[in-house]
């Protein structure tokens, strides 16, 4: 065996002979994050080995000669072959570790009244308590109801980097407290398409399903302790999810997901057993799942237009984005409803680009220019560690505007100290060691290029142009960070849209509850729903010229 000595933890693990530092480091409960899912193109999983000379180099673009030298490895390509000491960075993930877990967003910022009318009350008859759940003819008596019980619903968010759990009263509909993390799945993949592939062993299956159910328990545990409520007081449950993620978090084989026709098994607008998703709280507890619009638009879609006012107003046309990894759209047009998604990847969240980080310490959320000078605004004021989504689009969006980048996305070469040479390329340097590259650019030109084509073609099929748009509704953590006018700026909206656009927050969490304390809204959702249009982008004879079109950045206003 190996012993490696693993910095910031100040701990030893053991590594086999022939094993992968990722694999062995794995073992030990230490996650370092692959968003390729190991296989060595992303470059996100670098570690830093000492003594340098006992580790073989891994090349690769975001490791920089000097930094080769100097010991910068990639961990899924590092195999150790006697002891040595190893420095960790912010991308992995320790469950003993006191970690930043960044900005995760945890309600909707729209605000609205909602009755209460619960889908599962507690009565009590004799000495024992009956549950009573909206669809259920006949009522269940709890074996293991005390003296005193009071009724509690769990609004769930499965996102595909952050998981957000709320406690709810089921006598008053008061949110009692909501716990957050970051989804653990993200150590195999920070796109569902890589989970997936992760996810077709029986092996990789149960290790996904079996991630994300101990973290939604622990998340789940602490806030009831925290809040003085057992356990078996959870009755009902609401999840917004992405199919895969619910998927997966039911133990159920995915691959259809992935592949055309693009078929999964899950059913929305049904009821599970809680234990169907490995879920601690009453034996008799149930899980309601919204709608399921599509493989690619989940629950936390379905249940997050619920917040969104104006939606399902007829007299009105209303755009939908949820600007996250899948950029899922939907669009109404005075009553006719339509939905889609785009491959956007995990760029706008930070992931995928060689200084990009997620939103925590350290990472650039907001660029400015001031008297011809850039000002860059870290989370919680630290020094330049990175990059995240929002930054990503101020910093995009600066240098349009200074003439540092064309309209096609390259990188202009200045006698200016911003303008660097990263292995033989033009870059921009912003910090130590801290790179915006001309691949980053192409990175976020793909993904904006996505979203914006996915807006463009379901307005069209919807017949209708962006002046004809009330308002843009804009959910997820990533978007409610953004600045509208460098949305409009670098073209992920189109012109003259800014001033239309509402951003809305976590809609899939404020959704979830909103279903759990009134029972009437599920119907209503699932009868709204029922003839939602979902359009097939890539089917579209449109879909590559308007792509295309959309890869450039929009020219100076």
């Amino acid at each position: 065996m190996i012993r490696c000595h693993i910095e910031p933890l100040g701990i030893f693990v053991e590594i086999e002979e022939g094993e992968t530092l990722h694999a062995g480091l794995e073992k030990s409960g230490i996650h370092i994050e692959t968003p390729c899912g190991g296989n060595g193109t992303c470059g996100a999983c670098r570690v830093w080995v000492s003594p340098p000379e006992k580790i073989s180099s891994t090349p690769h673009e975001n490791i920089l000669p000097e930094d080769d030298v100097k010991g910068l490895r990639l961990a899924c390509r590092t195999f150790p072959m006697e002891d040595i000491s190893i420095r960790l960075g912010d991308n992995f993930i320790h469950d003993k570790a006191d970690r930043s877990q960044g900005k995760i967003l945890l309600h909707a910022t729209l605000s609205g009244t909602i009755a209460f009318n619960p889908a599962a009350t507690v009565t009590k008859d004799g000495d024992s308590f009956k549950l009573w759940y909206d669809r259920v003819s006949e009522p269940i008596l709890l074996e293991d109801a005390r003296p005193s019980f009071t009724p509690v619903g769990l609004a769930v968010d499965i996102g595909t980097t952050t998981v957000v759990v709320c406690l709810v009263s089921l006598v008053t509909g008061e949110i009692l407290g909501t716990a957050s993390s970051l989804n653990p799945q993200v150590i195999h993949g920070h796109d569902v398409l890589t989970r997936i592939l992760y996810s077709k062993t029986r092996e990789g299956l149960e290790e996904m399903a079996s991630l994300i159910r101990n973290k939604l328990n622990s998340l789940t545990r602490e806030l009831c302790l925290s809040l003085n409520t057992r356990q078996e007081e959870i009755v009902d449950g609401v999840i917004g999810a992405n199919t895969t993620m619910l998927q997966l978090a039911a133990q159920m084989e995915s691959a259809s997901i992935g592949r055309s026709p693009f078929t999964f098994d899950i059913r929305g607008g049904t009821l599970y057993p809680a234990g169907f998703f490995g879920l601690n709280g009453n034996k008799a507890a149930k899980i309601y799942l919204p709608p399921i619009l599509h493989a690619y638009v989940g629950t936390d879609i379905s249940a997050g237009l619920l917040v969104c006012p104006d939606f399902f107003d007829n007299d009105k046309t209303i755009l939908f984005i949820d600007m996250g990894t899948n950029g899922e759209i939907c669009l109404n047009v005075k009553g006719r409803h339509y939905t889609t998604s785009t491959a956007a990847g995990p760029a706008f969240e930070g992931m995928g680009v060689s200084s990009g980080m997620r939103a925590t310490d350290g990472a650039v959320e907001k660029v400015e220019i001031r008297d011809a000078f850039f000002q860059f605004h870290t989370i919680n004021n630290g020094p330049i560690k990175g990059i995240c989504g929002s930054g990503m689009v101020d910093l995009i969006a600066a240098l349009l505007t200074s003439g540092y980048l064309d309209v096609s996305g390259r990188l202009l070469k200045k006698d200016d100290p911003f303008i660097v040479q990263f292995n033989d390329h033009l870059a921009f340097q912003y910090g130590d060691g801290i790179y915006l590259t001309q691949k980053d650019i192409r990175q976020i030109q793909l993904a904006k290029g996505a979203v914006r084509t996915g807006m463009d073609l379901i307005m069209e099929a919807g017949g209708i142009g962006c002046e004809d748009l009330d308002k843009i509704y804009v959910a997820g953590g990533f978007g409610n960070y953004l600045q509208p006018v460098h949305m409009e700026r670098i073209g992920l909206i189109p012109k003259n849209t800014a001033s239309k656009i509402m951003f809305c927050g976590n809609t899939s969490v404020a959704g979830s509850i909103a279903l759990l304390v009134n029972k009437d809204r599920r119907a209503f959702l699932e009868s709204a729903l029922k003839k939602m249009t979902y359009l097939q982008l890539a089917e579209s004879k449109a879909f590559m010229g308007c792509f295309l079109k959309n890869l450039d950045f929009s020219p100076e206003f």
